[in-house]
C-alpha cells in the first residue's frame, strides 16, 4: 500500500477530483446504492470498509437517512477530509482508523450491522489479507446481512490485448504492454486479485456470493449471510 494516502496534501488532491479519475466508478457506485436498497438497512449500521475521504460516505448516509454508518480507514489525513465532509451527518457516522490489512484486530462500534461496502480498496491488500477480511466482515454482519465489494480482479497475461481494448474506451493512457500495466499496478500498491479467488473466499467465509456486475477488470461482488 502506498504511502502517499497519508500525505495530507495527496488526500486533498485526490478528493478535489471527486474520484472521476477512476475508471467506472460512478456506475459502481450507482450499482452499489440500489444493491445496498435491497439489505433492509432501516436504522441499523452501515459499515464502509476503506472509507477515504467519504465520497461513498456522504452518498449512503444521504440515501438511507434513518442508518449510521461506520467508516474505516488507515488514513488519518483520508478521515479529516471524511469528518468535514459528513459533519451534516453528525450523530449517525463514527470514524475508525485501523490498517485493513489488520482486520483481525480491528473493533468496531457494538451495532447490528445489516450491511457492509469496500469501494476500491481491498486490492491494496494481499491475498491472504483479503480473505481474512471477507470473514471478518462475514463474522460483523447480522443474519442476512449484504456484503458488496467493487475492486479490481486480475486478468491472465493472455488477455492483455482484449483487456486493453475494452479500457481504452475509458482511459487513453491504458498501458500498451502487460509489463506497463504490471509496473503501473506496482507503483500504486495494487495487487488484485482473481474473481474466482475472491468468490471463493467469500463462501469459504459462509456468504452466499456472485459477481452481480462487471467491466473489464472492474467487478461488484455481493455476498450475503444466511438469515
Amino acid at each position: 500500500m502506498t504511502n502517499s494516502w497519508q500525505d495530507p496534501e495527496a488526500a486533498a488532491e485526490w478528493d478535489a477530483a471527486l474520484g472521476h479519475d477512476l475508471p467506472t466508478r460512478a456506475e459502481q457506485v450507482d450499482v452499489l446504492l440500489s444493491l445496498l436498497a435491497t439489505a433492509e438497512i432501516g436504522d441499523g449500521a452501515v459499515l464502509d470498509l476503506g472509507v477515504g475521504s467519504g465520497l461513498i460516505a456522504e452518498r449512503v448516509l444521504a440515501e438511507f437517512p434513518q442508518a449510521r454508518l461506520v467508516g474505516v480507514d488507515f488514513s488519518r489525513a483520508m478521515l479529516e477530509l471524511a469528518s468535514k465532509r459528513l459533519e451534516r451527518f453528525a450523530g449517525r457516522v463514527e470514524l475508525v482508523q485501523h490498517d485493513l490489512a489488520k482486520v483481525t484486530s480491528l473493533v468496531v462500534p457494538l451495532a447490528e450491522y445489516r450491511a457492509a461496502f469496500s469501494v476500491q480498496n481491498l486490492h491494496h491488500l494481499t491475498d491472504h489479507e483479503k480473505a481474512k477480511a471477507y470473514a471478518w466482515s462475514a463474522d460483523v454482519l447480522a443474519p442476512g446481512g449484504l456484503l458488496v465489494v467493487a475492486d479490481q480482479v486480475a486478468f491472465p497475461e493472455l488477455l492483455f490485448e482484449q483487456w486493453r481494448a475494452l479500457w481504452r474506451k475509458l482511459d487513453l493512457e491504458t498501458p500498451r504492454s502487460h509489463a506497463d500495466y504490471l509496473a503501473g499496478l506496482a507503483q500504486e500498491g495494487d495487487r488484485p486479485a482473481r474473481l474466482e479467488d475472491q468468490l471463493s473466499w467469500m463462501r469459504s467465509a459462509g456468504l452466499a456470493a456472485v459477481c452481480f456486475h462487471a467491466y473489464a477488470n472492474r467487478a461488484v461482488l455481493v455476498g450475503r449471510t444466511s438469515r
